[in-house]
């Protein structure tokens, strides 16, 4: 594979991977969590408080859960690197965990060789994108590639560059839900649209970011909606929540059988990339 083709590859394979493994990057207890109902309220009628009460209920409910079936919906508009992708699987939060399947890929649609569908596991602060049979011809035969959030977070400029702004978005559902219920600025936006039973709230979140959540009649979010901007792309994790509790087997693959992504990269812009 030459040069231009890998270096195609890590953008999009970057962005499969960091969507997940820049979650759970920052622990800690938010302080919020609490056991009350929220009050039902009429349309946008909670007061900030009852609002915040909802948001620290379903802080509760998803911590104690740890765990829910997910479908998310990445869009990345603008930047370096614009397309979108969407993820279906578990997503864990206690520790921080996923197993996912990547379909409807513009990234992975871009790159010759690469898969109509992958698999991403997230473990360990470690997330792995199975590269496909095509791909893996280029590599030694190692069929994982292997991300970190590090570099993104440690300053890497072409991390940063080529992952058009996803370290932006974080995914621990309960950490953002203890964000929000403490904005000054959260409001309650009344029912849910599209024949969902839930309250619909909305808030600003640290580092410029916006989050909504519907939550339904038990206290557990069903939908969150999150966008940010960084380095002139605007990128959209639009969530839906079931099955809380849900298992999977969130297990690393060999590490004879995983590839460095910035390794790699460094590697492909280095003029060292097969081909």
């Amino acid at each position: 594979m030459n040069r231009s083709v890998w270096k195609r590859a890590a953008v999009a394979l970057a962005a499969a991977a960091l969507v997940t493994a820049v979650a759970g990057c920052q622990d800690g207890d938010t302080g919020t969590r609490s056991s009350g109902a929220s009050a039902p309220g009429k349309p946008g009628t909670q007061s900030a408080e009852q609002a915040a009460q909802a948001l620290r209920t379903a802080h509760t409910k998803a911590a104690e859960a740890r765990s829910a079936r997910v479908r998310m919906r990445l869009s990345v508009a603008g930047g370096t690197a614009p397309g979108s992708s969407t993820f279906t699987g578990v997503q864990a939060w206690g520790p921080q965990a996923a197993e996912l399947k990547v379909s409807d890929s513009s990234y992975l649609a871009a790159i010759p060789g690469a898969p109509a569908e992958t698999r991403v596991v997230t473990t360990g602060g470690t997330t792995y994108v199975d590269l496909g049979a095509d791909l893996t011809a280029q590599t030694g035969g190692k069929r994982w590639l292997k991300a970190q959030p590090e570099g993104a977070a440690a300053g890497d400029e072409l991390m940063l560059q080529l992952t058009g702004g996803l370290a932006a978005v974080n995914m621990d559902l309960p950490k953002e839900l203890g964000l929000l219920a403490g904005s000054s600025a959260v409001v309650h936006l009344g029912p849910a649209k599209g024949g969902v039973r839930a309250e619909a709230y909305r808030g600003e979140l640290p580092d410029g970011r916006t989050m909504e959540v519907w939550i339904g009649p038990d206290g557990f979010p069903v939908k969150s909606v999150v966008r940010a901007e960084s380095g002139g792309s605007v990128t959209s994790l639009t969530t839906t929540y079931a099955e809380y509790g849900a298992e999977a087997g969130f297990r690393a693959p060999p590490a004879g059988d995983t590839v460095d992504f910035v390794e790699l990269l460094k590697k492909v812009l280095a003029g060292g990339g097969r081909g």
